[in-house]
């Protein structure tokens, strides 16, 4: 029998003129809990952390990015040192795949979750369970989006 794999998607939704619009999904760990201390230290503009964070976490693998490209462009590299750079660039390549996967099954999940959540709003934060897999979807309501951009 196979262990359950079990994740976490958060779904922003800001009111739009009286109506609950769709902002975006989170799959990733650490981008829910910034929005959720966001939001529990009350930021006026929580999504604005979750977009700092992943600006950051960006600029680091791009700049660790350069040096290895940097290092692989040397003409006299040390062969092991070369079959390392070029072992971190296919991983590289393989992590950013299984993001984008990840991120269309966040959106898929987060449709059909937004289905059950429009049925009974009350239910904020509940599970999805299917054979193998259960995710945890939590709802979370804004007021305001993002700077410049204020809601109803």
């Amino acid at each position: 029998m196979s262990e359950m794999k079990t994740g976490q998607i958060a779904v922003v939704l800001t009111d739009d003129g009286g109506a609950e619009r769709w902002i975006d999904t989170f799959s990733d760990e650490r981008e829910i809990a910034r929005l959720e201390q966001a939001i529990e230290g009350g930021e006026e503009f929580p999504l604005e952390q979750v977009y700092t964070l992943r600006e950051k976490q960006k600029k680091e693998d791009d700049s660790f990015g350069d040096y290895v490209e940097s290092l692989l462009s040397q003409p006299f590299i040390r062969p092991e040192i070369q079959s390392h750079g070029v072992a971190w660039m296919k991983s590289k390549l393989r992590i950013e795949e299984f993001r984008k996967q990840e991120q269309d099954a966040a959106q898929t999940i987060a449709e059909f979750a937004l289905i059950q959540y429009w049925k009974n709003p009350q239910q904020s934060d509940f599970t999805l369970s299917g054979r193998d897999a259960e995710v945890r979807v939590r709802i979370f309501k804004l007021a305001k989006v993002v700077r410049g951009a204020m809601s109803a």
